[in-house]
């Protein structure tokens, strides 16, 4: 399968669980729906609950038949839903790409690539994901740098 025929969008009906009353909600989404997306590891989505979009979440696995996301009590209220709800999820999965202003700074800057390759690849997407939410490139620009040279 090319790149071209990996879909963006992925929709799967779920329930809404939770374990103990004390504990996050969660879902569990089943491997063959990631399939196509052919994940490594945790990765960022964007995310609608029957058609409400809510905030981006991470996709993790749980066991090789599963994987879950959690649902936030604020996610509860802005949909209408509670444990034991069924519930459609459409995920979009974020792109795997560093921001421009990220990228050009750890090619461009020795000690930036240093402490970038330093970082877990959990502290890489969460950083990726950090700097690519501002909406002008200068925010970025100086994110990256805060990040990567203090």
């Amino acid at each position: 399968m090319s790149k071209t025929d990996v879909p963006a969008r992925l929709e799967v009906e779920t329930r809404v669980e939770r374990k103990q009353a004390d504990l996050p909600r969660y879902v569990v989404i089943p491997s063959a729906v990631l399939a196509a997306w052919k994940l490594a590891g945790t990765t960022t989505v964007d995310l609608a609950i029957n058609g409400v979009a809510v905030e981006p979440r991470t996709v993790k696995k749980w066991d090789d038949e599963r994987w879950f996301l959690s649902i936030t009590e604020r996610d509860c209220k802005l949909v209408g839903i509670e444990t034991g709800s069924n519930v459609t999820l459409t995920l979009t999965r974020k792109a795997d790409e560093l921001p421009e202003e990220l990228a050009s700074l750890i090619r461009d800057d020795r000690a930036a690539a240093g402490a970038w390759a330093r970082l877990t690849s959990s502290q890489q997407r969460m950083l990726r994901d950090e700097i690519a939410a501002a909406k002008q490139s200068a925010t970025r620009a100086r994110r990256a740098r805060r990040a990567l040279l203090g």
